[in-house]
C-alpha cells in the first residue's frame, strides 16, 4: 500500500512520518489495499485545532475519514479509529451478503388488532417459511400443489416470464395470481 503524506502549515518530522506510517499501515490487512492500496493523508495545523484527514482507495473501496483535536497525534490516533470503523461496516455488509444466499427466508409477520371485512379481529403471529421453486409452467404448478399439503404456492411461471401464485380455493379450483413486473 502506498502512503502519502502531505502537510499544511506546518513541516512534517521524521516522527510525524514514521508515526503515521506506524499507525495506518495496518489498513492494507483488509480487502485489496495491500495490492491496489493508495492512502493519502493531509495534517494540517490551523492555531489550537490539529486536523487530520485521510482518502483511502482502492480498485474497489473509497473511505475517507476527518478527525480534529488539539493534539496531532491524538487526531492520528482517532482517524486510524474512524478508518477502521468504516472498514469493519464494509466488511460486515459483504459477509451479510454473502452468509444470506442460497438459504430458506423465514418471514415473520406481526397482525396487530386487523379487523377483516366481516368484523372479525385477528391478532395472531405468522411464521411462515418462504421455499423458492425451479421454473415451471401453469400445469406443473397445479401438479406440485396437487402433491403437496400445501394451499398456495409462489413459483415463476415460465409461461409469462412473471412471478405467479397459485392457490387452492374452497371450491376445488385453481386460482392464478399473475404479477405485473
Amino acid at each position: 500500500m502506498e502512503i502519502l503524506l502531505t502537510g499544511r502549515h506546518l513541516v512534517i518530522t521524521d516522527a510525524i512520518k514514521s508515526y503515521v506510517e506506524k499507525k495506518l499501515s495496518k489498513m492494507e490487512n483488509y480487502f485489496d489495499f495491500k495490492e491496489n492500496g493508495r492512502l493519502h493523508v493531509t495534517i494540517s495545523v490551523e492555531k489550537f485545532r490539529h486536523i487530520a484527514e485521510a482518502n483511502l482507495r482502492s480498485k474497489k473501496h473509497n473511505i475517507s475519514a476527518k478527525v480534529e483535536t488539539t493534539d496531532m497525534y491524538s487526531s492520528i490516533d482517532k482517524l486510524e479509529d474512524k478508518l477502521l470503523i468504516q472498514i469493519k461496516k464494509i466488511k460486515d455488509k459483504q459477509q451479510k451478503f454473502i452468509k444470506g444466499k442460497g438459504k430458506k427466508v423465514n418471514i415473520l409477520a406481526n397482525i396487530s388488532n386487523i379487523v377483516s371485512s366481516t368484523g372479525e379481529k385477528y391478532n395472531e403471529i405468522i411464521e411462515e417459511e418462504l421455499q423458492v421453486t425451479k421454473p415451471m409452467n401453469t400445469e406443473e404448478a397445479i401438479e406440485e400443489a396437487e402433491l403437496s399439503k400445501e394451499k398456495m404456492i409462489l413459483f415463476y411461471n415460465v409461461d409469462f416470464n412473471k412471478v405467479c401464485f397459485l392457490r387452492k380455493r374452497k371450491d376445488g379450483k385453481y386460482g392464478l395470481t399473475i404479477s405485473k413486473y
